[in-house]
């Protein structure tokens, strides 16, 4: 059953409900091959300001922070009720496009920033959990083992699926799927059609 028109209120609650509050991570830099390159602590803070939600990203290792204030989520970000989400173009076309997606299971969470080329996708693997809550990360150096065309595994339990190979017009799809534990399996999708519209997010 697709999730028709959701108010902003309910994209609110959804995205905030199982995602506000602190984090901490891995960022583990893959490249087309799959193969680790660079990998790197951070800090999260998701939090409701002023009635804005703010999400501040600090790279340990350096210090940096990066922030994102919005008033609502973005249209382009299509959130699921169980909080699961995904960001990327609402459009895209025959260039390389990115997308993120966030698949989120109570004090623990996986996400993957992926750059989607002619060939295959160049990623960024995220495990974050709340602190003081072990999930630890793939052992260095990690490398992710290849299940099919466009499919990859960077931990145990862990897919990524992408289109492989496609020409101009084909649809675009692609999903994170997690098995947090046995028995549960998690998963979600941004699809893109023929004409490079992202398609609703199904259930």
């Amino acid at each position: 059953m697709l999730v028709s028109q959701p108010s902003p209120q309910q994209r609110r609650q959804w995205l905030l409900g199982p995602n506000a509050g602190a984090w901490h991570g891995t960022f583990i830099r893959c490249g087309a091959d799959g193969v680790e390159q660079e990998r790197f602590p951070t800090r999260l803070a998701v939090q409701e300001q002023n009635g804005e939600i703010d999400a501040s990203l600090t790279y340990v290792h350096t210090g940096q922070v990066r922030s994102m204030r919005f008033a609502e989520p973005p249209p382009e970000m299509q959130i699921s009720p169980a909080g699961h989400w995904s960001l990327g173009p609402d459009r895209i076309g025959p260039w390389p496009f990115f997308a993120e997606l966030c698949l989120v299971h109570g004090d623990r969470r996986r996400r993957v920033v992926l750059r989607h080329g002619s060939e295959n996708p160049e990623s960024l693997v995220v495990v974050e959990a709340r602190p003081g809550v072990e999930d630890p990360a793939p052992a260095a150096p990690l490398a992710a083992a290849r299940l099919g065309p466009g499919r990859w595994s960077p931990e145990p339990g862990l897919e990524i699926e992408t289109a492989s190979g496609r020409s101009l017009g084909d649809p675009v799809g692609t999903c994170l799927r997690w098995s947090p534990e046995p028995g549960v399996v998690l998963e979600i999708c941004r699809r893109y059609g023929a004409s490079g519209l992202l398609e609703p997010l199904a259930p």
